[in-house]
Parts: structure tokens; C-alpha cells; sequence
């Protein structure tokens, strides 16, 4: 990060390549620009985020879906007669 003697420095030298009427205009170009940066920015962060939370829900989904079916499984072993088949028994 540019510290303040830096700044002051890079001022002083855009004060004299540009001139003291282009300077405040040089500087609103520069601002709008960097708001501008600033909102894309942000636009492009809060995409990745939602694109994050939907893969998240989507990897989260088949265990919530498989839990039902392993319960109904579980019920179904419990309930059916255990029966040996003829390979177990030899």
C-alpha cells in the first residue's frame, strides 16, 4: 500500500505533467473509475456467493434425500421374516 509521502509525490509529479486546470478532472475521471471497478467488483463476489450457495444446496440435497430412503429399508428389514438362504447354510 502506497503510504503518505508516496502519494504526495505522485500528486506533485500529475501537477506537473498534467497542469493545475486538468488536475481536478484527472481526479473525477480516476473516482467515477474506481467506483465503477468497485460496484463490478462486487457484482462479480456476490455471483460467485449465490453460485456457491446453489452447489452447496445441490450437494446437501442427496443426503436428505437418501436418509428417507435408508429409514424405509431399515423398516422393510425389520418387518420381512429373516429366511437363510441355501448358500449361508453350507
Amino acid at each position: 500500500m502506497l503510504s503518505g509521502p508516496d502519494v504526495l509525490v505522485i500528486l506533485v509529479i500529475a501537477l506537473f505533467v498534467f497542469g493545475p486546470q486538468k488536475l481536478p478532472e484527472l481526479a473525477k475521471s480516476l473516482g467515477k473509475a474506481m467506483r465503477e471497478f468497485k460496484k463490478a467488483s462486487e457484482e462479480v463476489r456476490a455471483g460467485f456467493a449465490e453460485e456457491i450457495r446453489k452447489v452447496e444446496d445441490a450437494a446437501d440435497l442427496p443426503d436428505k434425500v437418501s436418509e428417507p430412503l435408508s429409514l424405509s429399508r431399515k423398516m422393510e428389514e425389520a418387518s420381512s421374516p429373516k429366511t437363510e438362504s441355501f448358500f449361508e447354510k453350507a
